[in-house]
């Protein structure tokens, strides 16, 4: 008797180890697999694991996908990463208004105090009036007007938001707009965090090409097409 309730409990640990292998697989695989989206009339491809939301793990036609990536190589989160670590990108169409590599010198410039200070990274950095739209607020501009970025971060009396979402960029990628959220102790390496970033959505517009065979065989003229 005491031996059949030894072969029950070995029994019942290998089932429940092998159901939890069968579980971690299963989330790797998932977490791995390619997904596919379109805004507009641009096609990406990315690793399930990157979307920040069930609407951009889901794929297909969208108005919106949202990724997280770690700094400084943009791979995907599969572990538990610093919050000052991680960067949060979110793709959206083209915007008709401000272009954003405008928006320090025909949006913001209105609303800022008149000094400037040196920042990280060789940022300069304003403030923003008080009771302005952004009075909470410090902006940073690469130099030359902040064209090639610019980030809009709290003042550090506002602490409340979350490190790994405090400051935020804007730029496009041909009809792309991208929007980046992240800590603040990033801006030391804003050049590379840009840097990052664009090659991230690039390897996304890349990476469909490694999971849609079949266009390999299209006509030259839907080649052109789909690469626009």
């Amino acid at each position: 008797m005491r031996m059949r309730l030894v072969l029950l409990l070995l029994v019942g640990t290998a089932a429940l180890i092998l159901v939890g292998a069968l579980a971690l697989q299963h989330r790797f695989d998932d977490a791995n697999r390619f997904v596919e989206a379109q805004i507009g009339e641009q096609r990406f491809a990315y690793a399930a694991s990157y979307a920040r939301d069930e609407a951009t793990a889901a794929g297909g036609r969208s108005d919106r996908l949202a990724f997280a990536a770690v700094f400084p190589d943009f791979a995907p989160a599969f572990r538990a990463t610093a919050p000052r670590e991680m960067v949060f990108v979110t793709l959206t169409p083209r915007d008709d208004g401000v272009n954003p590599a405008e928006r320090p010198e025909k949006l913001y410039a209105r609303f800022l105090e008149g000094d400037a200070w040196i920042g990280p990274g060789g940022l300069i950095m304003r403030r923003f009036e008080q009771n302005s739209p952004y009075d909470l607020e410090q902006l940073y501009v690469a130099p030359q007007g902040g064209a090639a970025f610019f980030a809009r971060c709290p003042k550090p009396q506002a602490a409340s938001i979350a490190p790994s979402e405090q400051c935020l960029s804007l730029f496009r990628a041909g009809g792309i707009d991208v929007e980046l959220r992240y800590s603040a102790i990033l801006l030391d390496r804003w050049d590379a965090l840009l840097d990052g970033a664009r090659d991230f959505i690039a390897r996304l517009g890349a990476a469909r090409s490694s999971v849609t065979p079949p266009a390999r065989t299209r006509p030259v003229e839907t080649q052109n097409k789909d690469a626009r």
